[in-house]
């Protein structure tokens, strides 16, 4: 009897709580609504050359952002803005660093804030074209899913999304001269 009262607990907890998945690519990418435009020497000219500092999930604990995940969406975001290298000898190398994902414990409105350090690099010179951490929050709230390990992970995928997105409008304000970059405000 214990060890049935014991299993309706459990499949009870696990249908409220459920169990933590990680952040999804197709939800941490951006949409064919973005439209920006970028200095044409960027162009079909940058390559993803390492993503780090982020975590894997586990099913017992929190959703986390993992590394593979939020680069396939930069490269996708990258891609979709015709960024991405097509010949496999990029101008400029992309680095990003997952710094800090600042998650509550628990809450009815989940508020994630990620900080990433997006690193460009001119290939040939080594010159440094772009460094700079973006910050990003976003909330998810009670009425976007009942269960708090949804709201996290959605949290999770939006304030990766939303950093993505302001990194990328970042880049439309970079004017590339070879003998002078800089950052247009």
């Amino acid at each position: 009897m214990n060890l049935l009262r014991f299993s309706a607990v459990l499949i009870a907890g696990s249908l409220l709580f459920g169990c933590a998945s990680p952040a999804q690519v197709e939800n941490m990418k951006i949409d064919d609504s973005v439209n920006m435009t970028f200095d044409e020497k960027l162009t079909n000219a940058i390559a993803v050359n390492q993503v780090d500092g982020g975590e894997e999930t586990n099913p017992l604990w929190t959703s986390e952002i993992g590394n593979a995940e939020f680069e396939s969406a930069l490269k996708h975001s990258l891609q979709l803005l015709t960024l991405i290298a097509k010949d496999g000898q990029p101008e400029y190398e992309l680095s990003a660093q997952l710094m800090e994902v600042d998650q509550p414990s628990f809450g009815l409105d989940m508020e994630v804030t990620s900080s990433i350090r997006y690193v460009l690099i001119e290939k040939s010179s080594q010159d440094v074209v772009f460094d700079e951490v973006i910050v990003a929050p976003y909330t998810a709230t009670f009425g976007d899913a009942f269960s708090g390990v949804e709201r996290l992970r959605m949290a999770n995928e939006g304030s990766a999304k939303s950093n993505i997105t302001h990194f990328l409008e970042k880049l439309t304000g970079l004017n590339i001269d070879k003998s002078n970059v800089q950052l247009v405000n």
